[in-house]
């Protein structure tokens, strides 16, 4: 026994002196390989120099090149812009399909030539003149010079291939001044069918550039600084001999009016080779130059009322079609309300373009204008919270609040016949929202400042006494009166109607009633007749929804019809808005 533990003795106090002897004498690191050092030295020279593939090279850093011996590389560094258009996952495994062994320099990147990248895969080269594509996908710009390898940009993942990808599609896109010379230097940024990212091309002397596709479908965008394809929300077509600018005829009736401005800036181009015999087509578009021009508030404030105007009158156009037209089908709701949504947020955009060009003067001109603006912009949001019950970009209670929080300031700061205005489209707010006893209050403050006096005779009147907020001309006819008055001292009276109504003081309603009867001439009336007066200002066809009165039109399903639907467009704009039920 006494060997025995000699023996196990000597064998710990050997592995305890072996062990300090590999602590002082550890296992030198071996060096790094050519490989290593050449991306290291790639590494750093795109962290100095080329921001734009930080996510890149963030990755780059992790690949595992130990084992790789050719200190000469050809790199494709994926741009940070694409990330979002990727159909392949940039990871440290598909990263070393990016990494070609060799070095190349532009001019050896010929047409049908092959790389062979370090996971050993194979990178086929298209040319045309001065496009280099890699298994489909174009590098941007010149090589970039690291130690002894080249790194190239690209806008996206390359995708493996087994056989060389050949364009399919050669779009031509010509750019050019309205009075016909090329513009050259144009930025294109093109999207195939997928979404994904094919590159930005730039215009060359010719003002041409060369967009190579497999894809059937394109999809582009053109840029220039202090240039601009749009004009006062049209797209440019040119320019006629007398020196005005042509405008497209977008939705190709004839005419350019309203319905032709674009809904977006930028505008987005698409090319569809879907049943089209021709593998490549030529688009020309037309850039003018963004010049600083004087803004004179007479000008602007005629621009701006023509716009309200005109989306006041749509407004009434599509009461009447909502709730008096009897050949109106509710099965086309989809169609009214998609087109009468884009052109609200349309001339929302237009009306804080103004606002911000008259507060920019900073002049009490300027400010003076700009707050019957604010109150007009209070008109067709609310509009639209009471159509859709909704307020972009989002559904919750927080846009609503945002809503409530901007008239509320209205009616605190602006003159007394603006703040009465805005007090009413606050209430208006409350009233759809469910908070009546907030409504009630609103209502008694217009009521009790006897600013305004009910008559009527209103809607075909442009100075009655009755009108708080209006004074518009309806260039239509439809029925309703000459003149569109959005807020009237009526809707203040049914507002409070209602709200006491729901609040269950009967008393109450039957006053503000017997008020109506008389100057309107109504007797044995139900709600109906007196949401019927305010037939022809765009607001009746709420007031439905809020005392459930079925609405007697072709295809009308209560269980959905008393919201309009939210246009899809929208809802692929803003991912917080939720369809309306029953769409």
């Amino acid at each position: 026994m006494k060997t025995l533990a000699y023996y196990l003795l000597g064998i710990f106090s050997l592995c305890i002196l072996n062990a300090c002897d590999n602590e002082e004498n550890p296992t030198p690191e071996p060096p790094p390989s050519k490989g290593q050092e050449a991306v290291q030295e790639i590494v750093e020279v795109l962290k100095e120099s080329n921001p734009e593939v930080s996510q890149f090279v963030e990755i780059l850093e992790k690949v595992n090149v130990a084992d790789l011996t050719q200190d000469e590389l050809t790199v494709f560094a994926v741009k940070n812009t694409s990330t979002a258009s990727r159909a392949t996952v940039l990871d440290t495994a598909s990263i070393k399909n990016h990494i070609a062994k060799g070095r190349y320099a532009k001019e050896d990147l010929t047409d049908g030539s092959t790389l062979t990248s370090i996971s050993n895969e194979t990178l086929y080269v298209t040319r045309t003149e001065n496009d280099v594509l890699i298994n489909g996908v174009k590098i941007e710009g010149n090589a970039i010079p690291a130690g002894n390898s080249y790194v190239y940009v690209v806008p996206e993942v390359i995708p493996t291939a087994e056989v060389p990808l050949v364009p399919l599609h050669a779009t031509t896109i010509i750019t050019k001044l309205p009075t016909g010379e090329a513009l050259a230097g144009v930025n294109i940024q093109a999207k195939d069918g997928r979404g994904n990212l094919l590159g930005t091309f730039t215009t060359n002397e010719n003002g041409e550039a060369i967009i190579q596709h497999q894809s059937d479908t394109l999809s582009y965008v053109i840029s220039k600084e202090n240039f601009s394809n749009l004009h006062d929300g049209f797209l440019i077509a040119g320019m006629d001999e007398n020196g005005n600018l042509i405008y497209a005829d977008l939705n190709g009736d004839g005419l350019i009016n309203v319905d032709d401005k674009v809904s977006s800036d930028p505008y987005t181009y698409f090319v569809n080779y879907k049943d089209l015999p021709e593998d490549s087509l030529t688009k020309t578009h037309y850039m003018a130059e963004i010049k600083e021009e004087e803004i004179n508030v007479p000008e602007v404030e005629a621009l701006w009322k023509q716009s309200f105007e005109t989306f006041l009158t749509q407004s009434k156009n599509m009461e009447f079609s909502l709730l008096y037209d009897k050949s109106f089908d509710y099965n086309m709701i989809e169609y009214t309300s998609s087109a009468f949504w884009d052109f609200a947020y349309q001339t929302i955009d237009e009306c804080k373009k103004y606002l911000e060009q008259l507060t920019s003067l900073n002049t009490a001109e300027g400010w003076e204008a700009s707050w019957n603006l604010t109150v007009d912009l209070g008109v067709i949001q609310t509009q639209l919270f009471s159509l859709y019950g909704k307020v972009a970009p989002l559904d919750n209670e927080e846009s609503k609040n945002q809503l409530i929080y901007y008239l509320a300031d209205l009616s605190d700061t602006l003159p007394i016949q603006l703040a009465i205005a805005s007090r009413t489209l606050l209430g208006k707010i409350y009233l759809f929202s469910g908070y009546y006893e907030d409504a009630i209050q609103q209502c008694l403050y217009v009521l009790d400042s006897n600013i305004s006096a009910l008559d009527a005779q209103a809607l075909d009147n442009l100075e009655s006494k009755e009108v708080i907020w209006g004074g518009y001309k309806d260039n239509f006819g439809n029925p309703g009166g000459s003149y569109i008055h959005p807020v009237l001292l009526r809707e203040v009276y049914l507002m409070a109607a209602i709200a006491y109504s729901q609040t269950g003081r009967e008393m109450e309603v039957t006053e503000i009633k017997n008020i109506l009867n008389e100057v309107f001439s109504i007797e044995d009336a139900e709600w109906k007749d007196y949401i019927n007066l305010l037939q022809g200002t765009g607001s009746a066809y709420p007031y439905y929804r809020l005392l459930n009165i079925p609405i007697e039109q072709t295809g009308f399903n209560p269980n959905k019809h008393f919201y309009l639907p939210i246009p899809q467009t929208a809802l692929d704009a803003y991912p917080g808005m939720k369809q309306n039920p029953g769409y």
